[in-house]
């Protein structure tokens, strides 16, 4: 529980993806960017979890959403999104030791196309113009066990990298 309250300060803090550093819009470019956290959690180093995972948070969130939504769409927005974004590295952490604390986790990310970009139906916010998700199924591996689980994760394409903005079937903002 500790580990998970020290990532949840430590991803609220806004950590991202280092200058210039960047990953090819690809399932194989999304895997390369997983691999600083990976290699922090085989270690057990939390700062290293949260910078590596910081990868795909949205540089600059309140910015991206007041270009991508309105004014009002967009504060809400961007308060929501520092929650979805912790619990996330939350939720996939726990899914990791579950499936074998301390291994060493192998990583195939499969394309699963494009999304609706918040146009889902009923009362969920949407873009004032059109935004690129991408969706992917990961299925982790722990080397030592074997077990597997999948996750299944959205993501926009900013600055060269991919940023997290949702799990399940579409992003968070159409499910709001």
């Amino acid at each position: 529980m500790a580990l998970l309250v020290a990532l949840t300060i430590q991803a609220n803090r806004g950590v991202s993806a280092p200058a210039g550093e960047s990953y090819k819009q690809t399932a194989d470019g999304l895997e390369k960017e997983f691999e600083v956290f990976l290699k922090a959690y085989h270690k057990g180093d939390d700062a290293g979890m949260d910078k590596g995972f910081g990868v795909f948070r949205i540089p600059n969130a309140k910015e991206w959403f007041a270009a991508n939504f309105s004014a009002e769409d967009a504060e809400r927005l961007e308060k929501t999104y520092a929650r979805e974004f912790t619990d996330a590295q939350g939720s996939l952490i726990e899914d990791m030791n579950r499936a074998g604390a301390g291994n060493k986790f192998g990583l195939h990310c499969e394309a699963r196309g494009d999304v609706a970009g918040g146009t889902a139906k009923g009362e969920a916010m949407r873009p004032a113009k059109p935004v690129r998700v991408e969706q992917f199924l990961l299925e982790f591996q722990a080397l030592g066990t074997r077990e597997k689980f999948l996750f299944m994760a959205n993501f926009v394409y900013v600055d060269g990298a991919y940023r997290f903005v949702g799990g399940g079937g579409g992003p968070f903002w159409g499910k709001m």
